[in-house]
């Protein structure tokens, strides 16, 4: 690999990776769409753009994988492009088995997921994954989810975390080597629809009362050993 010209490239200017952008002091992005001079073409399907990623340190990928040969491939180029590999999962990779279920890294994946699958492939080969919960921060309040209406279970309890602490600890993280692990970026307990609710004057209608409880925790057990012992996540919900 030529000698990195960037600290790091972050693959996708979505909602975490460009917020991760405008606090890192250097950093690279890529966007299918660039907008600034500043943002990299960079699309999966475009072979021709990958050429255009820099050599850096580190890539973070932002974009849910999708387990196909191109992508593999594009996988492949990436180690040759870089010290190390991040990508950002989704805990819904994991296999849900039972209600009340503490999930942590050890828990079994959902293997009808490509998903799953291709993050999977990609940890065994070097990169680390950042799995995380629902994310929450501006534009994406959960007061608002339930305003229009997108709540249909009240009787389920939720995991968020919010934006600034993906950013945060994101930014901690990219800075240790971690090659082939994955980590749980959440708080490390849970949040009910009901009391969000209760807390903003939100009336559930009795249909969403009706249904059955439902419930996971994602753990961040293992998070926490690379986290100040002091450090505390950010309310979700205010």
């Amino acid at each position: 690999m030529k000698a990195p010209i960037s600290e790091l490239t972050i693959l996708g200017n979505g909602y975490c990776g460009s917020r991760l952008y405008a606090n890192h002091s250097n950093a690279r992005i890529t966007s299918r769409t660039p907008t600034l001079d500043e943002h990299i073409y960079f699309q999966l399907d475009d072979q021709t753009s990958w050429q255009n990623i820099p050599t850096s340190k580190q890539v973070l990928w932002t974009f849910a994988c999708c387990n196909s040969d191109l992508e593999n491939r594009f996988f492949t180029f990436l180690t040759q492009r870089c010290e190390q590999v991040f990508i950002y999962s989704t805990t819904s990779v994991y296999e849900h088995k039972f209600e009340g279920q503490v999930i942590d890294e050890m828990s079994a994946i959902d293997r009808t997921k490509d998903r799953a699958l291709a993050e999977e492939n990609y940890r065994q080969q070097g990169a680390c994954l950042l799995t995380l919960c629902g994310i929450s921060g501006p534009g994406r309040s959960p007061i608002n989810w339930l305003n229009t209406g997108r709540i249909k279970n009240a009787n389920k309890e939720v995991n968020l975390i919010h934006v600034d602490d993906i950013v945060s600890i994101t930014k901690l993280l990219l800075t240790q080597k971690l090659d082939g692990i994955r980590l749980n970026l959440a708080p490390g307990k849970t949040y009910s629809w009901r009391e969000i609710a209760h807390t903003n004057n939100y009336v559930f209608s009795d249909e969403a009362l009706a249904h059955k409880a439902s419930k996971k925790l994602i753990a961040n057990t293992h998070l926490r050993n690379y986290l100040r012992q002091d450090y505390v996540f950010i309310n979700p919900i205010e």
